[in-house]
C-alpha cells in the first residue's frame, strides 16, 4: 500500500532538504559517520519507532524535520546551560 506523503516535495527538493539536515547535524558536532548512523539506525519514538531514513523514504518529511529541530534545540539549550558566556553573548546581540 502506498503512503501519501505528508509534505509534498519533489525528489530533488527532498534530496536537497536531506543534505541541509546532514549539514546542520554536522554543524552541531556530529561526524559524518554519526549522521549516517542517525539516519539509518536510530529508532525514534517520534517516528513510531522507525528510523529517520525509513520515515523520509515514506515521505514523512515534516516529522523528520521536526525531530531534527527538537534535537538541535535540546543540544543548543544544553550548551547554553553549560556556557553562561554564550548566553550573555546572545543577550548582548539581542540588545543591539
Amino acid at each position: 500500500m502506498a503512503i501519501a506523503p505528508d509534505d509534498q516535495m519533489t525528489l530533488a527538493e527532498a534530496q536537497l532538504e536531506a543534505t541541509r539536515i546532514n549539514v546542520l547535524l554536522g554543524n552541531f558536532g556530529c561526524s559524518p559517520t554519526e549522521v549516517t548512523r542517525w539516519w539509518a539506525e536510530c529508532a525514534c519514538a517520534e517516528l513510531d519507532g522507525g528510523t529517520p531514513l525509513t520515515a523520509w523514504q515514506q515521505g514523512e518529511y515534516a516529522q523528520v524535520k521536526a525531530l531534527v529541530e527538537s534535537l538541535i534545540s535540546r543540544q543548543f539549550a544544553d550548551h547554553l546551560a553549560q556556557d553562561p558566556a554564550a548566553l550573555r553573548r546572545m543577550a548582548d546581540f539581542g540588545n543591539r
